[in-house]
């Protein structure tokens, strides 16, 4: 990879970026033409749905967002009561939900970005390797893909969320004031290692929770493990489950990113996360936050995958009924010169 970047004349995460926009490129070509209004309607579905999930998702659970997040960037041993407190004593209520404007506008094209583009890497993918092997490897992808585009939203978000909640700014000005004491460099501060975490955990997220879809769908209509899951949600379920066996492989990574847009660290995250378990523990230092972390990935990926699906198929059945109102139109157009010849 060193090699092919300076071949390339890049930084090696722009090298990654411009790979994956040439498989989304390549993925894209093997697809029917770009002119196809079906296709462009599947399109603006998986975007407008994936923005939807994300922006409902990461309301509801705001409040333990903050948390975890405050929780992860302290390098001291305050627990979950006593820092929920503290955000609590700088701002009220409101502090809880401190930054979610942000948290909410690079969710939505963030979240956007990532369901489409799993669907297309996938699409790609498939035949050419594993079902399995597809589904993670696209989720892999995707995240990447979401992450380089909405990076700068990801910083701000952290910064609001941990720093920001004592100053009072709104997301624009707390923009402007970051840029202007710590230059537009600041806002790509963490790129590497977010790169880098987000690849295994939407590996592990949206390739478990489509691997374990396609089980489901692929269970008799009278096993009784699909009589259990039509009880409950398979949508929330494999979604939950998914969240947490991602946020479980991953969270070092994610303690590490964090820490690296707020604050000086490692350019290499492996080295970092060395340092980190030397100076500071496994437990209360790799795994800082990690169940509160746990407790706020589960209902969020649940959330997530719940309203993605729900608004996917309220979008397709607009879209069918539109698609039936045309076709009428069109035979009743084609049957009227008929009536009127006669």
């Amino acid at each position: 990879l060193r090699l092919a970047c300076c071949c390339a004349g890049m930084s090696w995460p722009r090298f990654i970026l411009c790979l994956l926009l040439s498989i989304a490129h390549a993925s894209a070509a093997k697809s029917a033409p770009p002119s196809s209004r079906s296709d462009r309607s599947v399109a603006a579905r998986h975007l407008l749905s994936g923005a939807a999930a994300g922006a409902i998702s990461n309301t509801v659970v705001a409040p333990l967002d903050i948390l975890r997040l405050n929780l992860i960037v302290s390098q001291d041993k305050r627990g979950a009561l006593r820092m929920a407190r503290d955000i609590y004593a700088r701002g009220g209520l409101r502090a809880f939900w401190h930054g979610n404007a942000a948290d909410v506008i690079r969710t939505v094209p963030a979240s956007a970005v990532r369901f489409y583009s799993f669907a297309v890497y996938k699409a790609a993918l498939l035949g050419a390797v594993p079902a399995a092997t597809a589904s993670l490897l696209s989720g892999g992808f995707a995240g990447m893909s979401a992450m380089a585009v909405c990076f700068p939203l990801e910083t701000v978000r952290t910064r609001m969320a941990t720093l920001g909640a004592a100053e009072g700014v709104r997301l624009v000005e707390y923009t402007r004031k970051l840029v202007q004491s710590e230059g537009a460099a600041a806002l790509y501060r963490g790129l590497t290692p977010s790169l880098i975490s987000v690849m295994p955990y939407f590996a592990v997220r949206f390739g478990a929770y489509d691997i374990m879809q396609r089980c489901y769908a692929g269970l008799p209509p009278d096993d009784e493990r699909r009589r259990l899951l039509g009880t409950l949600s398979p949508a929330a379920t494999f979604g939950m489950l998914a969240g947490m066996a991602a946020s479980s492989l991953t969270f070092p990574f994610e303690l590490v990113r964090r820490r690296a847009m707020v604050g000086p660290s490692e350019a290499n995250p492996l080295a970092a996360m060395v340092r980190i378990a030397r100076e500071e523990g496994v437990r209360r230092g790799l795994y800082k936050g990690f169940g509160l972390s746990l407790f706020k990935v589960a209902p969020s990926s649940a959330v997530t995958f719940v309203a993605y699906e729900a608004c996917f198929r309220a979008l397709t059945r607009l879209a069918e009924s539109w698609e039936r109102e045309e076709l009428l139109r069109a035979q009743l157009e084609l049957e009227a010169p008929d009536t009127a010849t006669a």
